[in-house]
């Protein structure tokens, strides 16, 4: 699914068919993906490899644009061959470069029992592989976040996170750890945005909660303002030239990518907005991984899922350089030979063995396989720090999604503040509360004007 540091906008749309990489991050935790906390799992258990050790083969881009993504994703896999082979565990690992013309021909050449396939990482390589017929030959574990309609545990399988992941990642922190119940969507007017907003009102139907949605020009950012007032509905009281906002929902669904979050928040203030927990997407990593935020406060209640946590990375992974791609190779290495495949068994047959294998201890996100071979990764949720993003701790999101309500419902009245006491900050005091909620500060005239990286 750069190809940069992390998803990108051009990477979401490879859920659409094209495949642009970025670099991901996160570590899941087992159950409750947004508490940094990872329940201890037993290793899978592989079948006993043949004294030559098991076939493992990679088809992964060696040249052109994607090689480092490829070469990353290698390494991690031979990691993975050194640590088994001095736990006695033997693994012969095969690379097919994906842009050598005849990589179909040099997979076919293959003996048979190199049977697990660990890729291809575009749309169109997996296409050629499956009208190739090599999908009715080997077991491919693809690293896309979707596969052609019903392919999913019949022709392949996933071993990747997909849109769906986020979109649950996301429910699950707000609607199970929050307990929000009502939701809005802003989001921009192109593929990637009315694709992933459709996903989460798919998946609160289903929940039996509603989405109230706009959408925006993304070339126009002067117009975003204006386009989210319908959902704000914000009133100004007479006498008044603050507004005062009558949002009917909790959270606020944002996909786009971290560089426009600056005007996307700026636009909700202008309609008087600073108590929303903002959900967005793996885009937003890309913008954050390694980065200074210079005012963090004002995403307090930002959250986005992740498949890599370098905070919860196994030893083998901890060194400088690891990565999500550096934790996919390992990952896959480990569990194709936990798979114990010499032969392309039946569909069924291979996702009751991935079903067994996914037991692992994991590098990245844990992955499992439901009855129907589909796949889903159970992502971190991470938050905005002044040093980039930091995983989140619910607790802890649940005092300071506390204390913006508690601050805004004071600015709403015309009171002042409070500090982590409960007394009034006094103006010109220096003194601030312990959390200073976005938009505390009256904007009688206010003006908007672009961020510089618009």
């Amino acid at each position: 699914m750069r190809i940069s540091t992390t998803y990108s906008r051009a990477f979401a749309r490879l859920t659409l068919g094209l495949l642009a990489l970025l670099l991901l991050g996160s570590l899941s935790a087992c159950k409750m993906p947004f508490t940094g906390q990872q329940s201890p799992v037993a290793p899978a258990h592989p079948v006993a490899p043949s004294s030559a050790g098991t076939c493992v083969a990679l088809a992964l881009p060696a040249s052109g644009p994607y090689a480092p993504i490829g070469g990353k994703i290698r390494q991690g896999a031979q990691m993975a061959q050194k640590e088994m082979a001095a736990n006695g565990v033997n693994m012969r690992l095969e690379i097919i470069n994906t842009e050598a013309p005849d990589w179909l021909q040099k997979l076919k050449a293959l003996p048979p029992s190199c049977t697990v396939v660990g890729g291809p990482l575009q749309a169109s390589n997996y296409a050629q592989a499956r009208n190739a017929g090599a999908t009715a030959e080997r077991a491919f574990f693809t690293f896309l976040p979707s596969l052609e309609q019903g392919d999913e545990g019949t022709r392949a399988w996933r071993f990747f996170p997909s849109p769906q992941d986020q979109i649950d990642a996301l429910i699950g922190f707000a609607s199970d750890g929050l307990s929000i119940r009502s939701y809005g969507a802003f989001y921009p007017a192109d593929a990637y945005g009315a694709r992933m907003t459709g996903l989460l009102e798919q998946t609160l139907y289903k929940r039996n909660m509603a989405l109230q949605k706009a959408s925006y020009n993304p070339g126009d950012p002067t117009s975003w303002s204006t386009a989210v007032a319908p959902l704000i509905n914000a009133k100004t009281p007479e006498g008044s030239s603050t507004p005062v906002p009558q949002t009917a929902f909790e959270a606020l669904f944002l996909p786009d990518s971290w560089k426009n979050m600056e005007m996307l928040t700026t636009s909700l203030l202008y309609n008087g907005e600073d108590r929303l927990v903002l959900l967005g997407t793996t885009l937003w990593e890309q913008g954050l991984s390694g980065k200074i935020v210079n005012t963090p406060e004002k995403y307090a209640l930002a959250v986005f899922p992740a498949a890599w946590n370098p905070a919860r990375a196994p030893r083998a992974l901890q060194g400088p350089g690891s990565d999500f791609w550096t934790a996919l190779g390992y990952d896959f290495a480990r569990f194709a030979v936990s798979l114990g495949l010499n032969s392309r068994l039946s569909s069924p047959e291979v996702t009751a063995r991935a079903r067994r294998a996914s037991q692992m201890v994991w590098g990245m996100a844990p992955i499992t396989w439901d009855n129907a071979g589909v796949a889903h990764q159970n992502l971190f949720i991470f938050g905005v720090s002044s040093t980039g993003m930091v995983p989140v701790n619910l607790e802890e999101f649940r005092q300071t999604h506390s204390n913006v309500l508690q601050q805004s419902a004071l600015r709403m009245q015309g009171l002042p503040p409070v500090d982590a006491t409960g007394n009034p900050v006094t103006p010109g005091t220096g003194q601030q509360p312990t959390l200073q909620p976005i938009g505390t500060t009256p904007k009688p005239s206010y003006k908007l004007s672009l961020p510089s990286n618009i």
